[in-house]
């Protein structure tokens, strides 16, 4: 090696030995708040109590004096949000799943200890409203979220109150996110609501992928009920191919009035993507989806019987052994249907290790309730 070569190398190795040492790594993210405890919910078996539920919706604020009339059915075009509080009587009054309430055409004050009514409606802009869901996660141990997408011919009062007494007989140790859109509340509009489903979809996406991720929960569980899966359905169209979606643990569809070969052709190949776990709960017995079979001439995916929907890849769960609503739509006042959402989005258990009976078909498992007592 020439001398030149000597002092070349001798020259470089100065050099590295006087770089400056790599950066240390980034420290650890500060765990999250949060208890040591799930939230409890045992102030309700012996008295009342008021719930938060966290509203985003795209329905048209109104001023009324009346806090349950604060939303109408009318479409804002725009995502809104705010926290309503919901007064919850005891389970002792009301006993699980009950919904009782004063009739909107009473004019005296509603009995806290004997009825659901929204208490209170606070509006917040997005970036108030990530805060408020942040502080209320910190309460929790698990820090989910549920997001609970109602279905047709509902009010924002009937889905505040649903949502809180979803919440309540689950014992869901988390928040619930209503995603509210704006259907008109009466059973002559179908049609109207149905294409309010689906335009929702885009305010449910942008739900899903900004004020609910920007509060960081641990989880993020979707719940849609009835017309509730064209919200969803039409949300995951819109989501766009990359990750910018955040992923969702459970998914459930509690009679969903939705096209059951759209659904197997093109939806739950894009859900299952984005989802731990997606369930189906329907029923043979369903008044209301037969009807709307009837309507649009399709076999509806809340449907039992011999056309019930079972795919690879989804837990079918046949609910028509257990009591419902008097059209078999609504099952959110069976207490087994509620002991089994408590399961799904509390511990995530598989249907094999809840009170469900597995049935063959073909190659495939749907799944029974055990039913209730005639």
């Amino acid at each position: 090696m020439s001398a030149r070569s000597v002092r070349v190398l001798t020259w470089i190795s100065a050099l590295g030995a006087c770089a400056a040492p790599p950066p240390p790594p980034p420290p650890a993210p500060a765990p999250l708040p949060r208890t040591e405890t799930p939230r409890s919910y045992a102030a309700l078996d012996s008295a009342s109590a008021r719930l938060t539920v966290y509203v985003a919706t795209n329905r048209r604020y109104a001023l009324s004096e009346r806090p349950a009339g604060r939303y109408t059915g009318d479409d804002a075009d725009s995502l809104q949000y705010a926290a309503v509080l919901v007064n919850v009587p005891s389970y002792r009054a009301r006993g699980t799943g009950e919904l009782p309430r004063r009739s909107g055409l009473s004019f005296s004050a509603p009995d806290p200890a004997r009825e659901f009514f929204v208490a209170g409606v606070f509006p917040y802009d997005s970036a108030r409203f990530v805060q408020r869901v942040a502080g209320d996660l910190a309460a929790t141990r698990a820090r989910d979220i549920l997001v609970f997408v109602h279905g047709f011919n509902v009010t924002f009062e009937d889905a505040v109150l649903r949502a809180a007494q979803i919440a309540a007989d689950i014992g869901f140790d988390g928040v619930v996110v209503l995603y509210d859109w704006p259907s008109a509340g009466s059973v002559s509009q179908y049609v109207r609501d149905l294409q309010e489903a689906r335009n929702a979809g885009f305010f449910l996406l942008r739900a899903l992928t900004g004020v609910v991720p920007a509060a960081r929960p641990d989880r993020v569980h979707l719940l849609a009920h009835s017309m509730g899966a064209e919200v969803v359905a039409r949300a995951v169209a819109l989501a766009p191919a990359g990750d910018s979606v955040p992923r969702l643990a459970q998914v459930a569809l509690a009679a969903p009035d939705f096209d059951a070969r759209v659904f197997r052709r093109d939806v739950f190949p894009a859900l299952r993507s984005r989802a731990a776990r997606v369930t189906l709960y329907a029923s043979s017995d369903d008044d209301a989806l037969r009807a709307s079979r009837a309507v649009n001439g399709v076999w509806r995916l809340g449907l039992g019987g011999d056309s019930l929907t079972v795919v690879d890849g989804m837990d079918t769960i046949d609910a028509s052994r257990v009591h419902a609503d008097a059209l078999g739509h609504t099952l959110f006042g069976n207490p087994g249907f509620l002991a089994d959402l408590a399961l799904l989005f509390g511990d995530g258990r598989p249907p094999l290790e809840r009170r469900l009976l597995p049935v063959r078909r073909g190659t495939l498992t749907f799944w029974r309730f055990r039913g209730d007592a005639r």
